[in-house]
């Protein structure tokens, strides 16, 4: 059983962490949009890796979307800078992926 002392820790610093702030609205906003904006150019990338058969191509758009799943597994730990990147230039790339796969 813990002991007085342990059971007041917050969780994250029981498990050896720091404990951070909550986000406010617009920071989790923000956030959910990088997630999403990255998650679907990730599946334009996969997508369009699947249907290719030109093998040259193919590893190129594997390896991009090799990219975006690392940068999706590193989201929360992206700067401001970073997150505005995203948020500034994925639309544009997020719409061109789109017409190339056709939707």
């Amino acid at each position: 059983m813990l002991d007085r002392e342990e059971s007041r820790k917050h969780i994250a610093e029981a498990l050896g962490g720091r404990p951070g702030a909550p986000l406010n609205d617009a920071e989790r906003v923000e956030r959910e949009r990088v997630r999403d904006l990255i998650q679907a150019v990730a599946a334009c990338y996969n997508t369009l890796a699947s249907r290719e058969t030109d093998t040259g191509r193919r590893t190129g758009l594997v390896a991009r979307l090799s990219r975006h799943d690392d940068e999706f597994r590193r989201r929360e730990t992206m700067s401001a800078d970073e997150r505005a990147e995203v948020l500034r230039t994925y639309p544009d790339l997020l719409d061109r992926l789109r017409v190339e796969i056709g939707e």
